[in-house]
């Protein structure tokens, strides 16, 4: 970032690092997923919202707004109750007690928000003051300006992957796929931290010359980490990310690593179909300490996976 940067670039980094910050700020005072904090703090907002709704919104897959759903309605911080323009759907509110706690995490941000402007006088505040009374309209009035997806043409539908397993192929990644690869990952709203210095681990599923996903190690001798799983939306479902899960086992197998770990917020449950087992992240080994992963990068309420590498012949 220098001088010369457009004020739309200065707000864009703000808002990566303001974003990233906010993360592990809020898993310091409540253990809900980055999920659940999106979802309590959009319903204090506005109360009695369908999925979907929350889904376009929040921009997020739909699969981790479900799960997240379920586990803050099984906590007792969400209520289900019956859509009445729709009867095949359900409105989410809070309930008394997630209402509270939704405002005591609301109350935790804007005190880490009030944080980042301690050093400025009052003139330098006056002037991010007026900047936001012309930033906050603007965002809000674009809310009606979404995106609709075009429908694909016949045969080019990535959601119908099955048509095309004979074209499905894993490669390494190379440089200039890294624009890329940043693209797919902030779009997944992942961390680039440390992910270009590991761009030789790195590697691609891709659709004839469609990049569909990637995924990444970090190895730190017997010990490795997978990272930045990523699968398009349009290919999610059609077993992308096994195949590159299981490619990663096999190529950190053959590198002679014994323990391949991981973290994650919200997946939990897939990886441990693909043979993770949950660990404190007490037990994480020293050497990965130098991974940008575990110095901020993932949440602090990201929970640690451990799988055993079996020896390969």
């Amino acid at each position: 970032m220098n001088d010369n940067s457009s004020t739309g670039t200065l707000i864009r980094e703000f808002a990566r690092l303001y974003v990233r910050d906010q993360r592990i700020h809020a898993s310091c005072g409540d253990a809900a997923s980055t999920v659940q904090c999106h979802l309590m703090t959009e319903l204090l907002r506005e109360d009695g919202l369908t999925q979907q709704t929350l889904v376009t919104r929040l921009g997020l897959d739909k699969s981790w707004i479900s799960r997240a759903t379920d586990a803050l309605v099984a906590e007792g911080s969400l209520k289900k109750t019956t859509n009445p323009d729709n009867r095949r759907s359900v409105n989410l509110s809070l309930t008394p007690a997630g209402r509270q706690r939704a405002s005591l995490l609301d109350a935790q941000l804007s005190s880490h928000a009030d944080q980042l402007l301690s050093t400025a006088n009052a003139a330098q505040l006056a002037l991010v003051r007026a900047a936001m009374q012309i930033l906050l309209p603007a965002a809000q009035n674009r809310k009606a300006a979404t995106c609709t997806p075009q429908k694909a043409k016949p045969g080019k539908n990535l959601t119908r992957l099955t048509l095309l397993d004979s074209e499905l192929h894993i490669s390494p990644a190379m440089e200039a796929d890294w624009p890329a690869i940043s693209r797919l990952l902030q779009g997944l709203g992942l961390s680039l931290d440390g992910a270009k210095e590991h761009l030789n681990n790195f590697k691609l599923i891709q659709a004839g010359k469609e990049l569909l996903g990637c995924a990444g190690l970090e190895i730190y001798g017997k010990s490795a980490l997978l990272r930045s799983l990523a699968i398009k939306p349009e290919a999610q479902g059609q077993h992308c990310g096994i195949r590159l899960v299981q490619y990663m086992i096999n190529t950190v197998g053959v590198a002679g690593v014994k323990h391949l770990y991981l973290l994650t917020t919200d997946a939990e449950a897939y990886f441990h179909k693909l043979g993770f087992e949950k660990i404190d992240t007490s037990k994480l080994p020293a050497a990965l300490q130098a991974s940008r992963q575990l110095q901020g990068a993932c949440p602090a309420s990201a929970i640690a996976m451990l799988l055993k590498i079996k020896k390969t012949n």
